[in-house]
């Protein structure tokens, strides 16, 4: 029997219009709930940004803007980290099933993910390009993340979790490359609680392993279109920073199908006079048309 009992389930399930009103119903009801999140979670960090604004002179340059930026995102996290990051902490499905920023925001729960997820969306109400890397330590990729920003003619690295930026001899800020290439000079800037292990040897922006068949399908056709290199630096993660938005907009695309056959249901219900008649823009016509010349009777030809 297989999936056809469970198909029929569905398919009875999607022709009744009880059903379809109450799945209506309970879709505008969860985009309302998503689209409220979202809001609020904009909300944040676009007060995070008006205090960032607060610090910031016309001698700034877009380095000393990440910077300042990467300050505050350490001082709003690393005080909760002691409080939040246990593994007996349990936050409900907001932090479990749906894990907005704003979460990482408040609980740090995360490490060093949350700490560069939240970097990464304060770097963006800026418009900086920004992506973040998956670093290669202890003999794995994502043992440690960091955040790169594009300052208009170079990236950049920091790491938000050590509230840590690399400064090059010319004083610009370094990028992952010049500490890749260099980590001998570059490791005498780091804190004394750093983890030498993250040495910044290699770095992903994308698990395109993660799906299989599906992801390598995708990076092949990037590598087409847009180039290896540039696939290569292409971070899906920080399109879905958003997480409420992205659930928003998903169920937008899913309500507009939806409606459309609630629409159907309700005209094959309350117009026509049987189901079995073919719904077409003729019947749709034919069958209206009595009803709003104010006669019960139907015109045929």
């Amino acid at each position: 029997m297989g999936f056809r009992y469970p198909f029929l389930i569905i398919k009875k399930a999607f022709r009744n219009l009880y059903f379809l009103m109450f799945f209506n119903g309970f879709i505008l009801a969860s985009m309302f709930y998503f689209k409220m999140e979202a809001s609020y979670e904009n909300g944040l960090f676009s007060s995070i940004k008006t205090s960032i604004d607060a610090q910031i002179d016309t001698n700034d340059t877009p380095d000393s803007v990440l910077v300042k930026s990467m300050n505050v995102c350490y001082q709003l996290m690393n005080p909760r980290l002691s409080t939040f990051n246990t593994a007996a902490t349990d936050l409900g499905p907001e932090a479990s099933l749906f894990h907005s920023t704003a979460v990482d925001l408040m609980t740090t729960k995360g490490a060093c993910g949350a700490y560069s997820q939240v970097l990464a969306r304060i770097i963006g109400t800026y418009h900086y390009p920004v992506r973040i890397g998956q670093m290669k330590a202890y003999g794995y990729f994502g043992a440690h993340n960091v955040v790169e920003a594009f300052t208009g003619k170079h990236w950049v690295v920091l790491d938000p979790t050590f509230n840590q930026s690399f400064v090059r001899p010319d004083s610009r800020l370094a990028s992952f490359a010049d500490v890749q290439n260099d980590w001998a000079y570059y490791s005498k800037q780091v804190p004394r609680n750093y983890d030498f292990q993250y040495r910044y040897e290699e770095v992903r922006y994308t698990n395109w392993s993660k799906v299989p068949v599906l992801f390598p399908a995708i990076k092949g056709v990037l590598n087409l279109t847009m180039g290896t290199e540039k696939a290569d630096g292409l971070c899906i993660r920080t399109i879905f920073m958003n997480t409420y938005a992205v659930y928003y907009y998903v169920l937008i695309l899913l309500y507009i199908p939806i409606f459309l056959l609630t629409f159907r249901q309700i005209i094959k219900t309350k117009i026509f006079p049987s189901q079995d008649i073919p719904f077409t823009f003729r019947n749709l016509i034919k069958y209206m048309r009595p009803r709003l010349i104010g006669t019960n009777s139907y015109i045929t030809r």
